[in-house]
């Protein structure tokens, strides 16, 4: 099964690789194979909206383009929409929940705002209207690194510490969705540097070891384009400036940037290298977009790429 056909799909990494790029293009990569898509996000500086051309996604789904929806929540919107959703009632939800003592006694339950959000992202990944899947797919943009392992380990904390009941019930449902690879697909993006690779590495590994989750693909994004390589007509031009004597101050300066690009690339290279051979799973290439700002032609792009990149 493609990666565009799982019903959920978890993006993580460092901060700073660009997960949020990655899981915006995933879903209009989905978006556009006609599957209801449900671009998901948790307590974020919302991008979703620069790159659909939309204003900034709230607590609320909102539309972003044609199959394509957006939501950015967080822990009192998904508290409420949980106690709605049991509860039924607003009168009797803000009975209960706007209690003052039990407000508090929530709050110092250890957890219970990461759980809540990934419940949230759960239940919509279950979610249904007239016996049919009102989503097709939830691509899930989870908080950075650390964070992430957290917050995807409370399922299986509740299902160790907390005797049985309603709350177990749904963490082992939790637990069975993300472990099921027909179902749920995790995604890890990446930078080919230094920091990103090895933290890369030591996410795949943990994922594994606490949760038996396994990587699925492996998104190496902001690749530097190979534009020197050796042999190359680019490559003769720069050797050609770089030999010669004393030349104008132009070309001197486009000389330095060649080389500048060169070397980035084979810093590139390098941590291909290693990530390949320390991160075992499928890799997806998407370039540096040489642009001050993202936006819709841009991650039009990169959906185009990942998608021939998974068929």
């Amino acid at each position: 099964m493609s990666l565009l056909d799982k019903r959920l799909i978890l993006v993580a990494g460092k901060g700073g690789v660009g997960r949020s790029t990655v899981a915006a293009s995933i879903a209009a990569a989905c978006a556009r194979r006609g599957r209801k898509t449900l671009l998901f996000e948790v307590v974020a500086n919302d991008r979703f909206g620069d790159y659909f051309g939309k204003p900034a996604v709230g607590a609320h789904i909102v539309p972003l383009a044609p199959n394509l929806s957006g939501v950015n929540t967080n822990p009192a919107a998904a508290l409420e929409e949980y106690g709605l959703m049991i509860l039924k009632f607003r009168t009797v939800y803000e009975m209960v929940f706007e209690n003052r003592l039990v407000r508090a006694f929530i709050r110092a339950i250890p957890g219970i705002d990461d759980y809540s959000m990934l419940g949230k992202a759960w239940f919509h990944a279950m979610e249904t209207k007239r016996g049919k899947p009102v989503w097709d797919t939830i691509v899930f943009d989870l908080p950075a690194s650390g964070h992430s392992i957290s917050m995807l380990r409370i399922p299986w904390v509740i299902v160790d510490t907390v005797p049985d009941g309603p709350l177990t019930r749904d963490a082992h449902s939790v637990q069975a969705m993300l472990r099921d690879t027909e179902r749920t697909a995790l995604v890890l993006a990446t930078l080919a540097e230094e920091m990103p690779a090895n933290e890369a590495r030591e996410l795949q590994a943990k994922l594994g070891g606490l949760m038996g989750l396994q990587v699925q693909h492996l998104v190496v994004n902001q690749l530097y384009p190979d534009r020197f390589a050796e042999g190359s007509p680019q490559a003769r031009v720069l050797a050609a400036l770089n030999g010669a004597a004393a030349p104008p101050p132009h070309l001197a300066a486009l000389a330095a940037h060649g080389e500048l690009a060169r070397s980035r690339r084979q810093l590139n290279e390098r941590y291909l290298a290693q990530l390949t051979a320390q991160v075992q799973a499928p890799q997806i290439h998407l370039p540096l977009l040489f642009a001050p700002q993202l936006g819709p032609a841009h991650i039009e792009h990169l959906s185009q790429l990942i998608e021939r990149a998974t068929a």
